[in-house]
């Protein structure tokens, strides 16, 4: 299901530390679009003892190994992903940058306009090119990145 017309409009100023994990709404301008890219959600590994299969459920994409085989009889610790494997899914993901709106009474000299990169998945991908004004709903995540964090809408 989609949320459409989703009120109040949050402003890209006042999304901070406090709209982590919450479900907010934004309007802007879409500045820069990302390859696709698939994104696992589900990942099947193979038990190196005994061979069994499960499905590893991997929430926003990020690769996590089982703790130990499944099998009663084996119990395992060690594991090879297998990416052929039915039980292996993956969707389109897509990167895309939005800049705030500003209207001339809200320009402040010499400022560079907010940004915010929300994340695209499934059917919403490669619905948007740069210059349209969008309107983005999502939940308010942060991703670490080597120059700190960054939030992101997902």
């Amino acid at each position: 299901c989609r949320v459409y017309n989703y009120e109040p409009l949050t402003q890209l100023k006042n999304v901070r530390a406090n709209c982590y994990g919450k479900y907010i709404a934004l309007r802007g301008t879409v500045v820069r679009v990302s390859n696709i890219k698939p994104l696992c959600t589900n990942l099947a590994f193979v038990c190196a003892a005994c061979g069994d299969v499960q499905g590893v459920p991997l929430p926003d994409g990020k690769y996590t190994l089982p703790t130990k085989c499944l099998v009663p009889e084996c119990r395992g610790r060690s594991f090879t992903a297998d990416r052929s494997s039915p039980l292996t899914t993956t969707v389109d993901w897509q990167s895309v940058k939005v800049q705030e709106l500003m209207s001339d009474d809200q320009r402040e000299a010499g400022r560079i306009p907010r940004t915010i990169e929300c994340e695209l998945v499934q059917d919403l991908v490669d619905s948007c090119v740069p210059g349209d004004m969008v309107t983005v709903t999502g939940i308010v995540k942060v991703a670490s990145t080597e120059e700190g964090e960054v939030q992101h809408l997902r």
